[in-house]
C-alpha cells in the first residue's frame, strides 16, 4: 500500500476517501506519508460501499480512493466506475485473492491494486502490487529480502506449527501459541472485538506505526516465503482452483448449517458466482463478545478489525460501524490448503466446523 501510494504520487497533506469500516493498522502506510483521512460508509448487510455516501465526499480535493472487496466479495464496479473521473483507486483485495466480478479477476479494476499472499495462502508474509494504469509506474523498488524477517518469526512458528499437525494427522489448531510468548510480542495474539456491549475495549497499539512496518516500508517477501509460494505453482496448476474450490463448498455448508439457528443473521446467505470467500460472516443479535471469546480458544475465527479512534469517536456518524461493530462473527477458511486433494480430511474438517455450530448453539448465555 506504501508503494501504491507512492507509485501514485500522494505526498503529506493530500486528502484521500478510505472506509469507516476498516482496521487501524491497516492504515499504517496512509498515516507515515501525512495523508488527510475522510471516512465513508458501507452498507452492513452487504460490505458494498455506500454509493450515495461516496459520491457527496468524492470532491475536488480527493487525491485517492481506497476501496475494499471484502472477504472476497466484490464491490459494485460497474456503478463505482461511472463515478470515476481523474481520481485513481486503489483497490485492495487483502482478503480477495482469487475472486473475480463479471468473469473478471479482482484487482483489475482499480488504478493500482494490492493483495496480501499470507492472508489466503500458508505463508509467513508476503503481499503483491499490481498497476493496471500505466501513468502510476513505480518508481522505488525494494531492496534484497532476507531468508526470514525476525519480525515474522510468530508467521513462521504458525506455519510450522502447521505442517507438525499435517504430518502427525492431528486437528488443526490443537498445537497451541505458549502463551508465555505474549511478553516477547503482545501483538502476536487476536486482538480484542471492535467493541462491545460495554464499550470500546483498550487496544495498546491503535492507530501506531507497528515496529516491523517502520523498519522498512517498502520490504520485499522474505526469500523462504517466494520458495513456498514458488512450490504451490509448480506442484499443481490447479492448486488455487482448488482452493476456490473447497472454500466455496465450506461456505455454503456453513451457510445451510448456520440459516438453522435463529440468533443469526448471514450477511451473504447465498454466495454469488466468482467469489472465492475468505470466510463466512454473521450477525450474532446479542453477546457477541462471549460467543467469541469462547469459540477462538479453539476454532479460527475473528470478529474483524479493531478501528482507527477517528471512527471510534464517531459513531454517531457510521451506522455500519456501530452495527458490525458489536455483532459481527465470522469463521475463516484460512487452513483449508491442508484439505485441497483428500476428501476424508476435507470431510472431517466438515465435521470440526459442525461441533463448532453445534457449541454455538448450545452455549448458555446468562
Amino acid at each position: 500500500m506504501f508503494a501504491a501510494c507512492q507509485a501514485l504520487g500522494l505526498k503529506a497533506g493530500d486528502e484521500i476517501l478510505t472506509p469507516a469500516f476498516d482496521c487501524d493498522g491497516a492504515l499504517q502506510p496512509f498515516r507515515v506519508l501525512g495523508l488527510r483521512l475522510h471516512f465513508f460508509r458501507i452498507h452492513p448487510y452487504t460490505f458494498e460501499v455506500d454509493l450515495d455516501d461516496l459520491r457527496s465526499k468524492w470532491t475536488s480535493q480527493i487525491r485517492m480512493i481506497h476501496l475494499i472487496n471484502y472477504f472476497g466479495f466484490s464491490q459494485p464496479w460497474d456503478e463505482i466506475l461511472k463515478l470515476k473521473q481523474d481520481t485513481p483507486i486503489l483497490e485492495d483485495n487483502a482478503y480477495s485473492l482469487f475472486s473475480s466480478y463479471k468473469g473478471k479477476p479482482l484487482g483489475s479494476f482499480g488504478d493500482v491494486a494490492i493483495f496480501s499472499l499470507r492472508k489466503n495462502l500458508p505463508l509467513p508474509d508476503g503481499g503483491a502490487l499490481k498497476i493496471n494504469n500505466k501513468a502510476y509506474p513505480i518508481k522505488l523498488l525494494p531492496g534484497r529480502s532476507k531468508w526470514i524477517y525476525r519480525t515474522e518469526w510468530m508467521g513462521l512458528l504458525g506455519f510450522m506449527k502447521q505442517r507438525i499437525e499435517i504430518c502427525l494427522g492431528i486437528r488443526p489448531g490443537i498445537l497451541k501459541t505458549p502463551s508465555f510468548l505474549k511478553r516477547w510480542k503482545p501483538d502476536c495474539f487476536p486482538p480484542p472485538p471492535l467493541y462491545s456491549e460495554k464499550g470500546v475495549p483498550p487496544w495498546p497499539s491503535r492507530d501506531s506505526i507497528g515496529f516491523d512496518f517502520a523498519l522498512d516500508y517498502l520490504r520485499p517477501m522474505s526469500r523462504f516465503s517466494k520458495k513456498q509460494f514458488q512450490k504451490f505453482t509448480e506442484a499443481d496448476s490447479l492448486f488455487y482452483d482448488a482452493i476456490s474450490q473447497r472454500r466455496r463448498e465450506s461456505y455454503q455448508w456453513l451457510s445451510n448449517r448456520l440459516s438453522a439457528i435463529p440468533f443469526i443473521t448471514l450477511i451473504h446467505p447465498t454466495l454469488p458466482e466468482g467469489v472465492s470467500p475468505h470466510c463466512i460472516s454473521f450477525l450474532i443479535n446479542s453477546h457477541r463478545d462471549i460467543y467469541f471469546e469462547n469459540l477462538r480458544k479453539k476454532y479460527d475465527v475473528m470478529a474483524w478489525p479493531t478501528l482507527p479512534q477517528e471512527v471510534i469517536d464517531q459513531l454517531e456518524r457510521f451506522p455500519d460501524v456501530e452495527l458490525l461493530g458489536r455483532k459481527i462473527f465470522q469463521i475463516n477458511f484460512s487452513r483449508l490448503p491442508r484439505f485441497i486433494r483428500s476428501d476424508v480430511d476435507f470431510s472431517a474438517y466438515l465435521e470440526e466446523m459442525n461441533n463448532m455450530c453445534d457449541e454455538i448453539e448450545s452455549l448458555e448465555i446468562d
